[in-house]
């Protein structure tokens, strides 16, 4: 077995992950072993554990339909432009899927619904591919987990679970979010308390089995994945919410089965702003000409710019604009004022709102929903959102030099908070559970777990709460820090550059000779791996090119040799 095709049988491929990253990169595969002139043999072989390959645990399609995504339904469509992987009349956008899945014209207006609806699109989309696959390519379904990749001579070895292993001539790495590290330590004798090492999936791990009715619930985090919590132990538990004045003022009641109490505390207290109704932008007319010229200039930005004196200087003068053409105020105080923000955001300090937590983010859902003039969070968060794919481009992999990046990842993380945060609609959720006393936000700001005897509490300087379980709705980090990415770059066979998380890839994915790294993983090297857009990344599509270019390299060898 090798690369080069010397006992010419078909190229053996592994692609280990299919989550969304991992079903487009298949879809790529296949596409360019359909339009390759000459034949292409290649054996895929797909290791994914999760029931729902191609969705994942992120877009399983059992879960409930009130944890939806943050990702414009207008904006998802899993097939590559032109793709030939599927016939044309199967090449459906999530929209037009949805509408012809729920027969009816309407289905597909909501601008963020359930994440199960993407789940089943996406499960959809990989049944076509495999009943349009090429002959010459065979794709098996493997449903187990891989535990690590060992180089062998001329390709590499897959160790997947329960001790078997396989051999491939390249091998694609996909895996998405890994476990949380447990905070408390599960299991330690000083916590007299149940506690749940993570969320997901919540209708195992927020059963009422194991946080029962009534019980005081404190949840470390308070961002999306809270939200999603705070949801299970109250919609999900029979809870509902009815619309007040406006279709974002909602009033919640409450259901015998639910949670008591529920305290999230996180080391800022601040929330993830709601993302604004898309109409709101599309009804200003010169914001997408302002945002065109901020992403023109990132992407002119010259070799060793400056994040403090370049990039910052772009985002404070676009969001500016934005903030003027929106109606929000004079453009020269909006920069000025834009750029301490940004200031702060480097340096760590979580820019002051003047606002309580609940205020904050009440103010997000009136902007979001039209019903108050935008402010210069509005400005930040539609600035970042429209130029990200420039950023994408622009400060990937070695566009900051080593000493640039800790400040850019601050900064990103606080624009990420008014950029990426709840739809309106759950956003409007949380507000209401707020107000009827069903979420209690006293000790979100530093708060603590510790135990005393037989009573455990969150503790902040407000005071202290005795709580009944505690949930870890904080995610891992992306990067290597656990997994198969960090076996990888514990043998040597991937690399993290100076300051990054991520492991290092080229252009077209790769980071060793025959082995691919796409998604999470490779975060810093690459940024903004946490989308379901096709456009944002290149990297799949290079890499599924050269994969089908050395299969048919290899079977033409083949064939004439016989």
């Amino acid at each position: 077995m090798g690369r080069d095709g010397a006992d010419g049988g078909p190229l053996r491929l592994a692609i280990v992950g299919l989550g969304p990253k991992g079903l487009f990169a298949l879809e790529r595969v296949l596409d360019h072993a359909h339009r390759t002139g000459a034949p292409a043999r290649i054996d895929v072989d797909v290791f994914e554990p999760h029931p729902a390959p191609g969705a994942g645990p992120v877009y399983d399609p059992a879960q409930p339909a009130y944890l939806r995504m943050n990702f414009a339904a207008d904006r998802l469509d899993m097939w590559w432009p032109q793709t030939q992987a599927v016939p044309a009349g199967e090449r459906l956008s999530f929209v037009a899927w949805r509408r012809c899945d729920a027969g009816g014209v309407r289905a597909g207006e909501d601008p963020y619904p359930p994440r199960a609806e993407v789940g089943r699109y996406l499960a959809a989309g990989l049944a076509g591919l495999l009943r349009h696959a090429p002959p010459a390519v065979c794709v098996t379904l493997r449903p187990v987990a891989v535990e690590a990749l060992d180089r062998r001579a001329g390709g590499w070895r897959v160790r997947a679970g329960g001790g078997a292993t396989h051999d491939y001539d390249e091998v694609l790495v996909t895996v998405g979010h890994g476990l949380a590290v447990d905070p408390l330590g599960t299991g330690r004798p000083e916590h007299a308390v149940a506690h749940v090492g993570a969320v997901f999936p919540v209708g195992r791990r927020l059963s009422a089995q194991r946080v029962p009715a009534g019980a005081a619930v404190a949840v470390r985090g308070f961002a999306l994945t809270f939200l999603d919590a705070a949801l299970a132990l109250t919609e999900g538990r029979g809870g509902t919410f009815d619309a007040g004045e406006h279709p974002y003022r909602l009033r919640y009641r409450p259901a015998e089965a639910e949670a008591g109490v529920i305290l999230p505390y996180s080391r800022t207290g601040r929330p993830m702003l709601a993302k604004p109704n898309p109409r709101l932008a599309a009804g200003i007319p010169a914001l997408d000409a302002i945002t065109q010229e901020g992403s023109a200039r990132i992407v002119a930005l010259p070799g060793g710019f400056s994040l403090q004196a370049d990039l910052r200087g772009i985002l404070a003068a676009t969001a500016a604009a934005s903030l003027f053409a929106a109606g929000g105020g004079p453009a020269r105080r909006a920069s000025a004022v834009a750029a301490a923000w940004l200031a702060a955001a480097c340096d760590g300090a979580p820019p002051p709102s003047g606002q309580s937590p609940a205020a904050e983010l009440e103010r997000s859902v009136a902007i979001g929903a039209g019903r108050r003039t935008p402010d210069l969070a509005w400005a930040l968060g539609h600035t970042w959102r429209s130029v990200y794919p420039a950023l994408v481009r622009r400060v990937g992999a070695r566009g900051l030099s080593d000493r640039q990046w800790p400040a850019f990842r601050r900064l990103a993380a606080q624009l990420e908070r008014v950029s990426f945060g709840p739809p309106l609609v759950n956003a409007a959720k949380l507000l209401a559970l707020v107000d009827a006393g069903r979420v209690d936000l006293t000790h979100v700001a530093a708060g603590q777990i510790t135990s005393t005897g037989a009573v455990t509490s969150l503790r902040s300087a407000r005071g202290a709460r005795a709580v009944d379980v505690v949930v870890n709705a904080v995610l891992a980090s992306p990067g290597a820090g656990a997994g198969l990415p960090a076996q990888l770059r514990a043998s040597g066979y991937a690399r993290t550059l100076p300051g990054r998380r991520g492991l290092d890839v080229g252009a077209d994915a790769a980071a060793a000779d025959g082995l691919a790294i796409i998604g999470r993983a490779t975060e810093d090297s690459v940024i903004g791996n946490d989308t379901l857009s096709r456009a944002m990344h290149p990297h799949a599509d290079r890499w599924a090119a050269g994969v089908v270019e050395r299969a048919a390299r290899r079977t033409s060898c083949a064939i004439g040799a016989s």
